[in-house]
C-alpha cells in the first residue's frame, strides 16, 4: 500500500467516525425527547433511562470541560473558537433544560405517589438510586409531619398512612383511564377492546386513547406518548 493510500484510509475511517458519533448524539437526544414528552404525558412513573442519561452526563461533562479551557486561553481575534463556544453552550442549554424538565417530573410523581410507588416493588425498581433515596427521605418527612400534625392524637389503628380499611384506600394512585395522546410506531400491535369496541392501532397514526389500554404498548415502545 502507498503511503497517500494509507493516508486516504485514515481520512475514510476519521470521517466515518465522526459521522456515527454525531449520528449517535443525535438519537440519543431524540431518545432523551422522547422520554421527556412520554414522561410528562403518562399518568404513572415509567422507567428511569438509566444508561441513555449516563451517556448524556458523560457528554455534558466533555463539553463543559472544553468551555473552560478553551475560555481561558481565548483571545479576542479568535472568532471561531467564539463561534464554537457559543454553538456548544446553545447545545449544553437545550439538553440541559429537557433534562431538568424530565427529573422533575419524575419526582414530582415520586413526591405525589410515594405510599403507592413504595408498596410495590416493580415501581421501585423504576426508580434511579437517587430517585429511591430521595423517596425515602421524602417517606420520612412526611411521617414525621404527619405525626406532629395529627397522627400522634389518633389511635394507633388510625396511624397507617397506607390504610385501605373500610373500603376507602389512604394510598393515592395515577389515574390508569386518563385518556392520552399516542403514535402509533409499530404494526405489530393486536386490536384493542375497549367495550364493545374494537381498535385497529395504523402505524404513523396518533390516537386519543385510554391509557389502560395501551399501557403494555408504551412499555414495549410500539406506541409513544406524545
Amino acid at each position: 500500500m502507498e503511503f497517500d493510500d494509507i493516508l486516504e484510509e485514515f481520512e475514510r475511517e476519521t470521517r466515518s467516525h465522526k459521522y456515527n458519533e454525531v449520528e449517535v448524539k443525535r438519537s440519543d437526544f431524540q431518545e432523551l425527547q422522547n422520554a421527556w414528552i412520554s414522561e410528562r404525558m403518562c399518568p404513572e412513573l415509567l422507567d428511569y433511562k438509566q444508561s441513555l442519561i449516563d451517556r448524556i452526563l458523560s457528554r455534558i461533562r466533555v463539553q463543559i470541560e472544553f468551555i473552560e479551557m478553551n475560555s481561558i486561553e481565548l483571545q479576542t481575534t479568535e472568532r471561531d473558537i467564539k463561534l464554537q463556544l457559543m454553538i456548544i453552550e446553545s447545545e449544553l442549554d437545550r439538553v440541559n433544560f429537557i433534562l431538568r424538565s424530565y427529573l422533575r417530573t419524575r419526582l414530582s410523581k415520586v413526591d405525589k405517589f410515594t405510599i403507592f410507588i413504595r408498596n410495590d416493588e416493580d415501581l421501585v425498581q423504576r426508580l434511579s438510586p437517587a430517585e429511591t433515596q430521595y423517596m425515602e427521605s421524602h417517606f420520612r418527612a412526611l411521617i414525621d409531619l404527619y405525626n406532629s400534625l395529627f397522627l400522634s392524637q389518633l389511635p394507633e389503628q388510625l396511624q397507617a398512612l397506607d390504610d385501605t380499611g373500610g373500603g376507602i384506600s389512604m394510598i393515592e394512585e395515577p389515574d390508569l383511564d386518563r385518556p392520552v395522546f399516542v403514535k402509533v410506531i409499530n404494526d405489530t400491535i393486536e386490536t384493542i377492546v375497549i367495550g364493545e369496541e374494537e381498535i385497529d392501532l395504523i402505524p404513523g397514526s396518533i390516537y386519543l386513547i385510554r391509557y389502560s389500554a395501551v399501557q403494555r404498548f408504551v412499555y414495549n415502545q410500539d406506541v409513544l406518548l406524545i
